[in-house]
């Protein structure tokens, strides 16, 4: 099991991410009876925490969420191959996939347009 606690931005251009992934998002797989888990958490003021291999949801939600360490953290994606949170300007939402490019565009999707803020994969 893995938990890292870091606050960091990441600066995707939504043009590089464009041409960096495919334009079809995949959608993740129902989960497996043995797929790990992870989790990310973010504070309404950036801190965040996250979990990977976790044997259920649950337990990768609550690793997610002492890691972040703060009472009003909130998990913002749970995900069993890969998950990503993006944020424009202050609004953030989490995406999965198949794979990291996948959870990216996601994300990106999700919060219409931005930059990748965190990931992760298990």
């Amino acid at each position: 099991m893995t938990i890292r606690t870091h606050r960091r931005r990441l600066a995707v251009a939504v043009a590089a991410m464009t041409t960096a992934i495919s334009t079809t998002v995949a959608l993740a797989p129902a989960a497996g009876a043995n797929d790990p888990y992870g989790a990310i958490a973010y504070t309404v003021t950036g801190w965040w925490g996250r979990s990977q291999n976790y044997p259920t949801a649950a337990s990768a939600q609550a690793a997610a969420l002492n890691s972040c360490a703060f009472s009003d953290c909130q998990v913002l994606v749970t995900f069993t191959a890969c998950g990503a949170v993006a944020a424009n300007g202050w609004v953030r939402s989490g995406g999965y996939g198949n794979n990291l490019s996948a959870a990216m565009q996601d994300a990106l999707m999700k919060v219409g347009g931005g930059w990748i803020d965190n990931w992760a994969c298990n």
